[in-house]
């Protein structure tokens, strides 16, 4: 492990003593350096100027922590320790990472990959299920989630078609995440992942984002 990150892994163990949580159903409990999912993250963190985003990663990957403390271990998915070893992830094979959404309001996190120029999966969503008018939203312009410079919509669940922004047809997400299941969101024709720069959790009653996360600038795949 890199310098960098032993300081990422402190923070990760910090305030933490003694014996730690059992790993869910699909998971093992392995050394940190082992979990490429888990040595990613702690890579974002260590390279963000975002306090915010920083701490927001600390914080998951605490959660992750497994076994004693003196043995640096985490849970980490038994099928893939990483997304690069997923054979259906990307068009070359390989899953691109876009970032961490931030939570606003209601809970919302997750982290984002591009699995394709067509399909965003998003690990680990988290979100309380309380907004009234709530779906995916994104934008091909701009830093900030708005209504005005939403034009792409990420219906989910995808039932196949497109939607603009004051279709009221657009399926509403209706239930609670407790990050133990992933999110797939389909672009609609003439869209692909590298021409945006933001997908938000959007409620259009209120016209508020309830978090988002932004496109690294000059994404690519």
């Amino acid at each position: 492990m890199q310098p960098g990150h032993f300081i990422a892994v402190v923070a990760v163990w910090s305030g933490t003593v003694g014996a730690q949580g059992f790993c869910s159903s699909g998971e093992e409990c392995i050394s940190i350096r082992s979990c490429l999912t888990i040595v990613k993250q702690l890579t974002i963190a260590k390279e963000t100027s975002d306090l915010a985003e920083k701490r927001l990663i600390i914080s998951q990957v605490k959660e992750k922590v497994c076994g004693e403390r003196k043995e640096r271990t985490v849970c980490c998915a038994r099928e893939s320790s990483s997304l690069e070893e997923d054979e259906s992830a990307g068009e070359g094979g390989e899953a691109v990472s876009i970032g961490f959404f931030k939570n606003i309001f209601h809970d919302i996190s997750g982290q984002a990959y591009a699995l394709d120029s067509k399909t965003v999966l998003i690990k680990g969503f988290t979100y309380d299920g309380e907004g009234p008018d709530t779906f995916f939203l994104a934008g091909t312009s701009g830093s900030r989630p708005s209504s005005r410079k939403g034009d792409v919509v990420l219906p989910w669940p995808n039932d196949g078609n497109e939607y603009s922004y004051n279709d009221r047809n657009i399926p509403l997400i209706k239930q609670s995440f407790d990050g133990k299941e992933d999110i797939v969101l389909t672009l609609p024709p003439g869209k692909t992942v590298d021409q945006l720069k933001w997908i938000s959790v959007w409620c259009r009653d209120f016209d508020v984002n309830f978090g988002h996360v932004n496109f690294p600038e000059n994404f690519s795949l």
